[in-house]
């Protein structure tokens, strides 16, 4: 199934037929310690050629994108716990800020 909506919520990400709604399968990100730990963030995912990239509190995972099986994961050292931009072969997914402040 090629066309699958992938979301990222609460450090896990998971898979969803869009004709459906129904939830393929899903994927806990898994942290490395307490201060690195991505649970309960919400995640940014791309997907590309068969794989879910998923940026979560400053660690970058690669999923399969039929299963959801994990295939690698970089903790980006040194780079902080902050949300990961994330861009392959002319797709980008980032966060933009909608907020607006009004004054009176």
């Amino acid at each position: 199934m090629s066309d699958v909506l992938c979301i990222g919520i609460n450090g896990h990400v998971a898979a969803i037929d869009p004709a459906t709604g129904r939830e393929i399968w899903r994927t806990a990100l898994g942290g490395g310690g307490l201060f690195s730990h991505p649970g309960h963030q919400d995640g940014y995912v791309l997907k590309h050629e068969g794989r879910v990239f998923a940026g979560c509190h400053g660690h970058l995972f690669c999923l399969d994108a039929a299963t959801g099986q994990s295939l690698w994961r970089n903790d980006l050292s040194g780079l902080g716990h902050n949300d990961v931009t994330l861009a392959i072969a002319g797709k980008a997914v980032q966060f933009v800020s909608t907020h607006t402040h009004t004054h009176s």
